[in-house]
């Protein structure tokens, strides 16, 4: 047999060979690196559970949430990006307290947001299911101060944060100028989990309504930013 490693003469150029046993890719005694350092993947962002892990989802989603013309001007229609029906908000009509219920696609009741009696509208807390039990307290949404022009600042305190010393969570922007993001309270303005945005559309003459699309980042709770937008609403 020919000597393999002999050089060989093609032109101008020469060419070497060298034969050597085959490595096996899958032996990491033969490697340098381990097949599985070079597989890993980032591991995802830690969940923002609030209500429910099941409305935390892998990828970011994007929801219309627009109100309907209805007995008591405050209902609202929730549909994903392919235009399903996904939730509903219907609000009380006897209530001494305003109060509205965020119901799942099979009509189950996801939380109860209702109007804490204080001066315009400026705190409002949310209960899990049909309940305003305080037992169910998940989170209060307070506004920052009562007649917001301008800038709109609302403060989120978890129902496990009963001091209210710090926000754990904040809308920023500006609620007229039609656009607001929730980030974190203890992190910088610019890093946000989730934009709600608002449009006016005219249903009819001298009368419209506020259509919202709530963009939620991976692993962000959809019911609770869903839930912020319907306060946000009324808190304007």
């Amino acid at each position: 047999m020919a000597d393999c490693s002999a050089p060989v003469k093609t032109g101008d150029f020469r060419l070497v060979v060298f034969v050597s046993s085959p490595v096996s890719y899958h032996d990491p005694a033969k490697m340098d690196t381990p097949a599985s350092a070079t597989t890993a993947l980032p591991a995802p962002a830690p969940a923002t559970v609030v209500v429910d892990k099941r409305f935390c989802a892998p990828e970011a989603t994007a929801f219309a949430v627009a109100k309907t013309i209805t007995y008591t001007g405050r209902d609202f229609t929730v549909t994903n990006a392919g235009g399903a029906n996904v939730m509903q908000v219907e609000a009380a009509v006897f209530a001494l307290l305003k109060k509205s219920l965020l119901l799942d696609a099979a009509r189950r009741p996801v939380v109860t947001m209702q109007d804490s009696g204080y001066f315009m509208n400026t705190r409002w807390a949310v209960f899990r299911g049909n309940s305003t039990s305080r037992r169910n307290l998940l989170f209060t949404v307070v506004k920052s101060s009562a007649i917001q022009i301008g800038r709109t600042k609302i403060y989120v305190f978890l129902a496990s944060n009963s001091g209210e010393e710090a926000p754990d969570f904040v809308i920023r922007g500006s609620y007229y100028d039609g656009a607001c993001t929730v980030s974190p309270g203890n992190s910088d303005a610019t890093i946000a989990q989730a934009s709600i945005t608002r449009q006016n559309t005219v249903q009819l003459i001298g009368f419209g309504r506020n259509k919202y699309t709530a963009r939620i980042n991976p692993g962000v709770d959809q019911a609770f930013i869903l839930a912020l937008t319907v306060i946000l609403d009324e808190m304007h």
